[in-house]
Parts: structure tokens; sequence; C-alpha cells
């Protein structure tokens, strides 16, 4: 059992807000802990991140804001893709990553315990009312102990995280799966062609992003990406829109969001990279996928 008063190492600051979740809250809190436990930052680290979302948002996944801002965190554009920042998961993984790039190092020595609230939730969204977070810092306490000792929301998805972190050639007009072969950093619940390039298997709804930096690609070479649904055969039965990138100067990095995918029984999603002409083949020097799926009933 989580007790409240082990969430709260300050003294509260008055008044503090009271708030009563409704199951759309509950399912972004649980979103919210899940990465939070994900990334390392403990139960403490998920009511930051609660108390960051509630006073953006209200923990509501909102599709508008001020200027590009949407989502739980109310995130820029800057942050990542508009499909990417209405995901709960995906989003809550981009706070957690921001927090511990402001403050490396530190999170394993009892940081997040010895900081307030609000001065760990500034330092990552650099709000015009830096003080705002700390008045919602019991009832993120209060959720996040009842979601831990009571159990979590049963509709929350479920994640696949995976890298690949080794070289893999690019051949020009050749469309290649990219085999993800490596946990990624903050694991995942599901491995399910570890060493190839399915990371969704079976019966499922779901959203993914995939990313891939490449090198040795002339600049203004274009690049084509593309989630694929395959079958036991390795033939091609569903095909998601193609996205073109140009290379630039250096290494081209390249990402892609598939929302509202489905993956019909028997079946594996892949994502492929493909060069169109050039002078010379490329290669993929790292590359990373992160998806969320909600079985569906036989």
């Amino acid at each position: 059992m989580v007790a409240v008063s082990d969430l709260l190492p300050y003294k509260l600051s008055p008044p503090q807000e009271k708030w009563k979740f409704d199951a759309d809250q509950r399912s972004n809190a649980t979103a919210i802990l899940d990465e939070a436990l994900k990334a390392g930052l403990g139960y403490r680290g998920a009511v930051v991140g609660v108390a960051t979302a509630l006073q953006e948002s209200g923990m509501r996944n909102l599709n508008y804001g001020d200027a590009t801002s949407i989502g739980l965190f109310q995130q820029q554009d800057w942050w990542g893709t508009r499909e990417q920042r209405l995901d709960p998961h995906w989003t809550s993984w981009k706070f957690f990553s921001e927090m511990k790039k402001i403050c490396p190092g530190k999170f394993g020595s009892g940081y997040l315990t010895s900081t307030p609230l609000t001065q760990v939730a500034q330092a990552v969204q650099v709000s015009a009312f830096p003080n705002a977070y700390a008045k919602h810092e019991q009832s993120a306490a209060e959720l996040i102990a009842d979601l831990v000792n009571n159990g979590a929301d049963d509709d929350a998805p479920k994640r696949v995280s995976l890298a690949r972190k080794s070289e893999l050639p690019l051949k020009r007009n050749t469309v290649t799966q990219i085999p993800f072969e490596d946990e990624y950093s903050d694991g995942g619940d599901q491995h399910p062609d570890k060493g190839g390039p399915a990371f969704i298997t079976g019966n499922s709804d779901y959203i993914a992003t995939a990313a891939a930096t490449i090198a040795g690609i002339a600049p203004g070479i274009t690049i084509q990406t593309r989630f694929l649904e395959i079958n036991s055969k390795g033939d091609v039965v569903k095909e998601g829109p193609i996205e073109e990138a140009l290379a630039t100067t250096g290494n081209t990095y390249v990402t892609q969001t598939r929302a509202g995918g489905v993956c019909d029984p028997g079946n594996h999603v892949v994502w492929t990279i493909e060069v169109i002409n050039g002078d010379t083949d490329g290669k993929v020097t790292y590359a990373e996928v992160q998806a969320n799926y909600w079985p569906r009933q036989a």
C-alpha cells in the first residue's frame, strides 16, 4: 500500500484545489503513472506529472490551447507531431524525458523528494505562472495513491517500446523493413518479434510512432516511410500512407505516426524506409518505435 503522506515530502502550499476525477481523467492519470514508472521516476514523479497536467489542461486531452499548445501538458508543435501530443502515453513520456534532460543525473539521488513540485514542473513547462502547479499537489498525490492501491484503468492500452541500435544498410529504391532488435530505454509490455521487424502482432487497434536517423544520403534526396501490415507469409495485406522527407546535410532524422491503425488476426505491423533514387546507398544508424495497442476481443 502507498500512503498519500509518502508522496508528499514537502509541506503543502495553501490553498489546495480539490478535484473529483471522472473516468477520462483517471485514464489519463494512468498513462502518466505508467510513463513515470517506466522513466524510473517512481510514484513521486507521477505526482509531479498529474499536478502539471491538472494545471495545464485539467488533465484533459485537449485538441486546442494557447498558440499551438495541445494535449495533457499543452505542448507546442516543436515538442512533436499533433498525433503524438494527443497520445496520453507519448505526451507523458515526452514530459518525463524532458524533465530528465533538464536535470541530468539528479533523479537517482532523491531529487524529486528534495525539490518542491512546482520547481520541477516549471523547469519543464516554463510557464508564465511558475507557482501554479503547487495547488494541485494534494489531489495529485491522492489520485496516484488510489491508482496504485486500487488498480489503474483496465482499459489503458498495452505498450511496445523497441529500438535498433546497430547500423542497417538502405539500398536505393528498395523498401526496407526496419528490424527492432533492442529494448528501448523505457521497456514495454510486449516484444512480439524481437530481432525482427514486427512490433504489433495479432488482433489489435494501435497508434504507433517510429523514428530513425539516416546517414550517407545526399541533401535533397527523397526518403519515404510507411507502416505496413503483413501476413504470416510476409505478403503485404494493408498499406498505411506514405510520408516523405528530404535528406539534409549530415544525418537526416525521419519520423512517422500511424494513428488509428488496425492489425487483423494473424498479421504483423512493420515500419519501412525507402530512399528514392540518389547516387549512393545510405544506412540507418539508429531507429526506435513506440506503440500503444488495444487487443480486440476474439
